[in-house]
């Protein structure tokens, strides 16, 4: 699950630590791993500078389970939020719907932090670049593309 590289990440305080889990996490996306892939693009949605959701305060869910972890509508959300397609009203309505379609580890460690661009692990785009930087990946600077 895209949470387990996550709680990984936040395991120990150590920078070389931090960099072999990104690592870990880059080649076994090249290995056909969906979650590490989906956990190396929710990064980058996360630290990327250009990409801002204007969320501050993002609601938890508890004991869930089972549920369906729909990526690809979080990712449109996030779009949505990126551009301002949704006024604050049904944008607070789209993330409560959104929050009961994951399971609620995968909604409290990956996608509410990756709303408010933080995934309170000890890392930032540095650390990510080291590892990442000549992959697609990689996390641009403000204003880079």
């Amino acid at each position: 699950m895209v949470y387990d590289w996550v709680i990984d990440l936040c395991s120990s305080r150590s920078r070389k630590h931090k960099e072999q889990v990104i690592e870990k996490a880059l080649i076994a996306s090249r290995l056909g791993s969906t979650s590490a892939e989906y956990f190396l693009y929710n990064c980058y949605l996360c630290y990327n500078p250009n990409f801002k959701y204007g969320i501050r305060k993002i609601p938890t869910t508890e004991n869930l389970v089972l549920k369906e972890n729909p990526w690809i509508d979080f990712w449109g959300l996030c779009e949505n939020l990126r551009f301002a397609v949704l006024d604050r009203a049904h944008m607070c309505s789209a993330i409560q719907s959104m929050s009961q379609r994951f399971d609620s580890n995968q909604w409290n460690y990956v996608c509410a932090r990756v709303l408010v661009k933080d995934l309170q692990c000890g890392v930032n785009r540095t650390t990510f670049n080291k590892v990442l930087e000549n992959t697609e990946w990689r996390i641009p600077g403000v204003g880079e593309l």
